[in-house]
């Protein structure tokens, strides 16, 4: 979620998009290459229905994730470029709705990653501020 101005009106307005950065189901490390000790993107083999809710995407798709570093290296992979998708979801009782999606482009492997592959790390020392928890 953001705030932004990026509209022919110049006016602050709230805007959200679904972000996956990686897959939860998928080990990464596995498709790492022999002597790398890095993967900054992972797609999946086959294309494959986005589901939030129950409701499945209309159609297909075969998105780029953020990879992952071993867990001896201090990277973390995080998106660099990355721009917003409309996908149309179908619910089980017919009903359809719209959802903004992060479609990633691009990440790379952060060397100043504090805690390797979690990229929230870095919001650790906004926690003692209320305006932050609230």
């Amino acid at each position: 979620m953001r705030i932004s101005n990026a509209n022919d009106q110049c006016e602050l307005i709230k805007e959200s998009r679904l972000c996956n950065i990686r897959p939860c189901d998928v080990d990464i490390t596995k498709h790492i290459k022999p002597g790398k000790k890095c993967l900054n993107i992972y797609r999946e083999e086959q294309s494959q229905n986005f589901t939030i809710s129950g409701c499945n995407s209309k159609k297909p798709y075969r998105p780029k994730y953020c990879g992952v570093c071993m867990a001896t290296d201090d990277r973390c992979c995080i998106p660099y470029k990355s721009k917003t998708i409309e996908v149309e979801f179908e619910c089980p009782n017919g009903a359809t709705l719209t959802w903004q999606v992060m479609w990633i482009n691009a990440c790379f492997c952060n060397l100043s990653c504090r805690n390797p592959n979690d990229i929230f790390s870095e919001l650790e020392h906004y926690y003692d501020h209320n305006e932050v928890i609230n």
